[in-house]
Order: structure tokens, then sequence, then C-alpha cells
């Protein structure tokens, strides 16, 4: 299976991590990885979809935001699953419009 088409990324690009991060906005995604390990690397920015690949005692972890909305979210995951992410943790904030919720 070649890059996924959304994501930018294949199983080769990922060095066999499991587990994701996920920010919802592109703009967190380099601050996360880089928390993780000084040396992260960027793999990919594709529309929403931007992604580092950090080492954290040595075992490969993917920071990959989301965009907004479920779609995005849906989308993002498919994807990641699809080369072999199977352990995802959600970062970021949520909210709602109506002041009542």
């Amino acid at each position: 299976m070649g890059k996924q088409y959304h994501i930018a990324l294949d199983k080769n690009d990922i060095e066999g991590a499991e587990y994701a991060v996920l920010p919802g906005d592109p703009g967190r995604v380099a601050e996360i990885a880089l928390s993780l390990d000084p040396k992260a690397k960027e793999l990919a920015f594709h529309r929403e979809y931007r992604s580092f690949l950090a080492k954290v005692e040595n075992h490969p972890i993917l920071v990959c935001s989301t965009g907004i909305g479920g779609p995005a979210v849906a989308i993002c995951m498919e994807e990641l699953a699809s080369i072999g992410i199977h352990y995802f943790l959600r970062a970021g904030t949520t909210g709602a419009i109506a002041p009542h919720i």
C-alpha cells in the first residue's frame, strides 16, 4: 500500500510506530513532537494533516493533526490505522458554542 491520500504517509514513514498523539491544530504538532523528542522530524504536511515522528525511549511515536470536526478526525484515524497505528491519544481542547453546554 502506498501513501495515504490525505495524511501523505505510508507504513515506511512511521518506522513501526503504533502510537499516535492527535492534536487538532497543525500548528501544535511541532511543539508536541519536539517536547517528546528534541530530534523529532517532520514527515508530511498535506491539507490539515501535519505529522512529525518522535522517539520516546527509542520507541517511535507519531504526532499528527486531525483538523476540525468529526469527519476530518475519522479520515485521519482510518488512514493512520491502515498504515499500522493501533493506539490514539487525542490532545487538545473541546468546547461548545451554546453557553449551557
